[in-house]
């Protein structure tokens, strides 16, 4: 348990999310006064049972936001975003807009610490390359990568101009019980036998297991050199995709996948790309086939986190809840 966070009021945006989820209760247990932010009502119904105080809100609704904030809030943990679909302007609007308003208005009212939860997309398609937190950042046609981007450069504006402490932090692929994208979906296509095995699955995964990014959140809202840095959340590699994705065919089992070599996957992104503006294939192309790595070294050298969770327990715990789930 980590003493510092108890009793501290801790404001934490997409609660209801599988990330915010999973944080919420995480801080209920470490003694902390949470409040839930809930958009669509009753959503945080089941938290309100177990104790947690729940208010409505919507990060675009600024007046409301600043009512929420004056609450007494001492840490803000901004875990919701627009992660994809239409209309491409709500990447501006939820994740760029209002991540800039939310810290002027935690700045205002006196916020002790502002986590805010970006993601290893704003590297973009780095192909081989590594990649740590000092490499600059540049746009890349990914609606949601870029929109990660310029959030990041909002909150470092609003800091510089306020003095607001913030702590940026950028998951990877994050798996584990309620994942929609990297357990649910990855169970779903290995069960239909159509999990992308390109080039052999040889490209490198950036996973971690949600109960070590908490462990990652929970550090930066308190650890004192924690402010003004940027952490990559990625659980210890290298891993490759055949190893994550392989986890999950193991769990059917099956050998069958989607397997094709890279040039011929290159070819079809390349074909398909003027007709599917709205997703930027090359990216997809690296997130599948790169080899480059994304360094961790900065959360264990300046914070001492340690991803407790490795790989194959994580998705032991995965298989648990995905089989009590009904999904396999």
């Amino acid at each position: 348990m980590l003493e510092e966070l108890v009793g501290k009021r801790v404001l934490v945006t997409g609660a209801t999310g599988f990330i915010g989820g999973h944080l919420t209760r995480r801080l209920h247990m470490e003694g902390a006064q949470v409040l839930a932010l809930e958009r669509t009502p009753g959503k945080a119904a089941s938290m309100a049972r177990q104790g947690i105080e729940v208010v409505q809100g919507d990060i675009t609704d600024y007046p409301r936001m600043e009512a929420v904030l004056q609450d007494r809030v001492q840490i803000v943990i901004h875990a919701a975003a627009w992660l994809h679909g239409c209309p491409l302007s709500a990447f501006e609007k939820v994740n760029v807009a209002a991540t800039r308003h939310l810290a002027q208005a935690s700045a205002s009212a006196g916020v002790e610490r502002f986590i805010f939860v970006s993601s290893v997309a704003v590297y973009g398609p780095h192909g081989d390359a590594d990649v740590d937190e000092s490499i600059p950042l540049r746009v890349y046609g990914n609606p949601y990568g870029d929109s990660k981007i310029r959030a990041e450069e909002a909150l470092r504006q609003v800091a510089l101009q306020t003095n607001l402490p913030y702590v940026i932090v950028r998951p990877g692929m994050v798996y584990g019980p309620g994942s929609p994208g990297w357990t649910v979906r990855m169970a779903q296509w290995a069960k239909a036998r159509l999990l992308p095995l390109i080039d052999g699955g040889r490209g490198t995964a950036y996973p971690i297991y949600i109960d070590n990014l908490i462990d990652l959140l929970l550090l930066c809202a308190v650890h004192p050199r924690a402010v003004g840095e940027v952490f990559n959340g990625v659980d210890d590699g290298p891993v490759t995709m055949a190893d994550f994705l392989g986890g999950y065919m193991q769990m059917i089992p099956t050998q069958r996948a989607i397997r094709l070599p890279g040039w011929a996957f290159r070819a079809m992104m390349s074909l398909a790309a003027p007709f599917v503006r709205r997703i930027n294939l090359r990216y997809i192309a690296n997130m599948v086939m790169g080899r480059g790595l994304v360094s961790n070294r900065k959360a264990k050298e300046l914070l001492g986190w340690r991803p407790a969770v490795p790989l194959a327990e994580g998705l032991h715990r995965s298989e648990v809840w995905l089989r009590e789930q009904g999904i396999l």
